[in-house]
């Protein structure tokens, strides 16, 4: 580019030398008698050296302005790819623990319905509802990319601002509340209570050793026998325990619907707005 413009400068003073001289690379003779004609064309030249360096500033501003463009096009695109692969795990950990959550619906409203006598059931079957009494299992999305996003300040390379504000709603939605409120209540209320009421049902995982989990003699069961389905039922903090858990679930049931109809869709936006760049 530096040798383009030399070269044209070149032609210029080329074409303005007096006859004779231009072939020659050394300055024109100076002519006493034509001062002012040689001011005039030295004058020329100087205006000539000036438009070309700005033309050349300006063509290198466009050309650094167009390489920035071009690296944060290609940053952008590397950033949404990433959160569309959080948002894509994010749908399959909403999944497993929506469908968990609709479970432990499903077993308190048929614990209520063996409590107030709407449904006839043993006391194993009723404990069989009940073990899950004490679980949690809160949803952890994959927000290691916003969160650096966040820190950075490189939220602001995604260019669609609309996008980009979904984005930001969507790690700051009301489902972290209910489950605050669903894991506290377990842990902090419900749970001394019952260790103190009753054997509490285990939920036993693969690998696990159920012998590990039962009271292991009698001599301890007729000490401390279980308490019996009438027990049960005849406690009014169990009833309204089981009401309160199902009043959580339910909230939590709306939020990971919410959470994962938005993950869903933002995957697709994400793919559209990748395919117009």
């Amino acid at each position: 580019m530096i040798k383009f413009f030399r070269h044209i400068r070149q032609s210029l003073i080329m074409e303005n030398l007096p006859a004779g001289q231009a072939g020659k690379t050394t300055k024109p003779a100076l002519s006493p008698a034509s001062p002012s004609g040689r001011a005039g064309r030295y004058f020329k030249y100087a205006i000539g050296e000036i438009i070309l360096v700005v033309i050349g500033i300006l063509i290198a501003l466009q050309i650094n302005n167009w390489n920035e463009t071009r690296i944060e096009k290609e940053q952008e695109k590397d950033i949404l790819q990433s959160l569309q692969l959080d948002f894509r795990a994010d749908v399959k950990e909403i999944s497993v623990k929506l469908a968990y959550k609709e479970d432990m619906i499903v077993g308190f409203t048929n614990c209520l319905e063996i409590l107030t006598n709407n449904k006839k059931a043993t006391k194993a079957e009723f404990k069989e509802n009940f073990k899950t009494i004490l679980q949690v299992g809160d949803v952890t999305l994959n927000a290691t990319t916003f969160n650096n996003l966040r820190t950075t300040g490189e939220i602001r390379l995604v260019r669609n601002k609309k996008l980009s504000e979904k984005i930001v709603n969507y790690y700051n939605t009301d489902y972290i509340g209910w489950e605050t409120a669903f894991r506290d209540y377990a842990r902090n209320i419900l749970a001394p209570y019952l260790m103190n009421f009753d054997y509490v049902p285990q939920t036993i995982l693969p690998g696990m050793k159920k012998d590990n989990y039962k009271v292991r003699t009698q001599q301890n069961l007729k000490e401390l026998p279980e308490k019996t389905l009438q027990d049960y039922k005849q406690n009014v903090f169990i009833i309204n325990a089981l009401r309160q858990r199902l009043f959580n679930l339910e909230g939590l049931q709306i939020e990971y619907n919410i959470l994962l109809n938005t993950a869903e869709s933002f995957d697709k936006d994400i793919q559209n707005y990748l395919d117009t760049l």
